[in-house]
Formats: structure tokens, sequence, C-alpha cells
């Protein structure tokens, strides 16, 4: 998603969200969009109410799940690549 894994984003404000059985479901309200994030997607959408870099976000699903940093590393990379195309996270003010 980034050359830099130390660059930190964060959670778009104008959503609407709801924990449903342990997972995560956001209406982006200008959009008229509904998302449905998994356990593991819900958990990087928590730590996303801070700002975080990808590399902190690995840093902590390493220590909370069984995965490899190299699986870490390309499925965060992946999933805020997603979140950014759609418009869910943004660069974190300096």
């Amino acid at each position: 998603m980034t050359d830099d894994r130390n660059a930190r984003i964060i959670r778009c404000e104008d959503l609407l969200e709801a924990d449903v059985n342990g997972e995560i479901v956001a209406l982006h309200i200008e959009k008229g969009q509904c998302y449905g994030m998994n356990g593991v997607a819900s958990r990087v959408w928590a730590l996303l109410a801070e700002p975080r870099s990808p590399a902190e976000i690995c840093a902590t699903l390493s220590g909370e799940y069984d995965v490899d940093e190299e699986t870490c590393r390309a499925d965060v990379d992946a999933l805020l690549a997603d979140l950014r195309a759609e418009g869910l996270v943004r660069p974190a003010e300096a």
C-alpha cells in the first residue's frame, strides 16, 4: 500500500458502525455504501481509531494471532489498500 511502513493512517470519521457478532458493519453516509468486515479486518479497524502505521498494525496483530510477518504484512497492506480505495482511511495529521 505504501513504501513507508511507518506512515500513519487513521480511519475516516464519516461512517456509522455497529458490531454484529464480533464483526464490524460500517455505513458510509455520503456514499450510501455498507461495508462488512471479518474478525481480523474489524480488529484492524479498531486499531485505526488512533493513528497507526502498517508496521504498528502488524506488530499488534502478530502478538494476537498466529501469523508470520510476511503474511501479516501482505494481508494488512491489501486491506489498507482496499480501505483507502473506498475512502475509509486517510493519512493521519502530523
